[in-house]
């Protein structure tokens, strides 16, 4: 598989898994992302405007996630030794950040 055309990866940054504690549960409104697994199985929740999914990653499936702005993601680790690498195309900028579920699905139903 190739990259969404035009994306540029700015930053990127490895989680580690914490079992039975979720991690991002926010979205951005600049950053979209890249999500590799590289240990264990991770469940991602994504809820945009059309559709709430969850795609289950390890790096078995050999598969990656694109996240596209505006669409709230919550990722959750089965192990504490499963991990992901997040490619993103924007700089740190926690303004960019849209922290509030509420706020978030103000957004989205403009």
């Amino acid at each position: 598989g190739s990259f969404p055309a035009g994306f540029k990866i700015k930053r990127f940054f490895i989680l580690y898994g914490k079992k039975k504690l979720f991690r991002a549960d926010h979205a951005h409104s600049k950053c979209s992302q890249i999500i590799i697994p590289l240990a264990g199985r991770i469940k991602i929740k994504i809820i945009s405007k059309n559709f709430k999914k969850i795609y289950n990653l390890s790096p078995y499936s050999k598969k990656a996630l694109f996240v596209p702005t505006y669409n709230w993601i919550t990722i959750y680790f089965e192990n504490n030794n499963d991990s992901l690498v997040t490619l993103c195309n924007y700089k740190y900028d926690k303004k960019e950040y849209i922290s509030s579920f509420k706020e978030f699905k103000k957004i989205i139903s403009r």
